[in-house]
């Protein structure tokens, strides 16, 4: 594994290597499975809604379908598998994610309550020495 030092040269160069490969073929979508929670995304031609997504990975805003399959992407992978030129549609997805959380086209995501929530089931598997020890 390289180290990266400077991670937005990684990320410019990763998206320039996905923008390059990418045909816009819309497979990655059809075969993402939480099309039918992106409200916004359903009944979206699929071809639309890469090019969306390579618009906000770009810096463009994107269309609302875009931006709704960036936000609800889980990163199953099941992307990855329907890609016929390998591009890592799930890398394709965050990098957009980052990219638009940066610039204001979707709202960063709050944590907090999502933590409190995790120490709350944690607390319920854990003896009280490992509660200690990790919460």
């Amino acid at each position: 594994m390289v180290a990266h030092e400077d991670w937005s040269a990684l990320r410019a160069a990763e998206t320039a290597g996905m923008l390059a490969a990418c045909t816009r073929c819309g497979a990655c979508f059809e075969a993402c499975p939480m099309i039918p929670y992106a409200t916004e995304a359903r009944g979206t031609d699929a071809k639309a809604a890469v090019i969306g997504v390579l618009d906000v990975l770009t810096g463009g805003a994107g269309d609302a379908a875009a931006r709704n399959w960036i936000s609800v992407c889980t990163r199953s992978g099941s992307c990855n598998e329907a890609c016929p030129e390998a591009v890592n549609p799930m890398l394709m997805l965050r990098l957009a994610k980052w990219q638009a959380q940066e610039g204001g086209v979707i709202p960063k995501r709050d944590a907090a309550e999502t933590m409190s929530r995790v120490k709350v089931f944690a607390r319920l598997s854990m003896t009280e020495e490992e509660q200690a020890k990790w919460l």
